[in-house]
């Protein structure tokens, strides 16, 4: 009998999905919620990916260092968010982009979409910005957040309807989130999304 868990319904859109190269799961770092995230990386199954944040401490570069090598043992995939610098300096698999980014991206956005071997994601929370995605080719748009969500209190969740609307009308593979935990994932088992992300469910 299968336990419909966060975990088990990412690898199911994942694995039905036309996107099925790109992780199932994606873990966003917390500097609030999860100072030191290295534990949480070490729990992560191969194939999985990390979107590196914590932007706002001093030693960002070192602890990305640790980060990135936790991910090469661990066979995860290794994207940075908002620096396209501390990208290039880590040689990081990916790029991850903030909705205001990518709205206004720079040129050194656009040179990281030309390099080899790498792939860019960005958030959105809206259709403007998921046809933002498709036009600079990202490779996947992180859309939220999908349910209630204490990072995010003031905004208003999309709800499971709107979401797979939104899903269903974009031009690039989606990942669900924003309050997903092991009880509301199965309402994401009929949608589009090809995985899900998340701070605190999946830590």
């Amino acid at each position: 009998m299968i336990t419909y868990t966060l975990p088990t319904i990412a690898r199911l859109l994942n694995l039905r999905s036309t996107a099925s190269s790109v992780p199932p799961i994606l873990y966003l770092t917390d500097e609030v919620r999860a100072p030191n995230p290295l534990p949480t990386i070490k729990k992560l199954k191969t194939g999985s990916g990390v979107i590196f944040r914590h932007y706002n401490i001093k030693s960002r570069f070192k602890l990305g260092l640790k980060v990135k090598k936790v991910c090469h043992e661990k066979k995860l995939w290794f994207l940075v968010a908002r620096d396209y610098s501390l990208a290039h300096k880590l040689n990081a698999d990916g790029l991850h982009l903030p909705e205001y980014i990518l709205l206004n991206p720079s040129l050194k956005i656009r040179l990281w979409r030309q390099r080899p071997n790498k792939i860019i994601t960005a958030s959105a929370h809206c259709h403007k910005s998921l046809i933002k995605c498709a036009a600079l080719s990202v490779d996947a748009a992180l859309v939220s957040p999908v349910f209630p969500t204490e990072s995010h209190l003031n905004e208003t969740a999309l709800g499971i309807s709107r979401f797979q609307k939104l899903a269903q009308k974009a031009q690039i593979p989606i990942y669900a989130l924003g309050g997903i935990n092991n009880k509301n994932a199965i309402q994401l088992i009929n949608s589009p999304a090809i995985g899900i992300a998340g701070i605190s469910a999946i830590s």
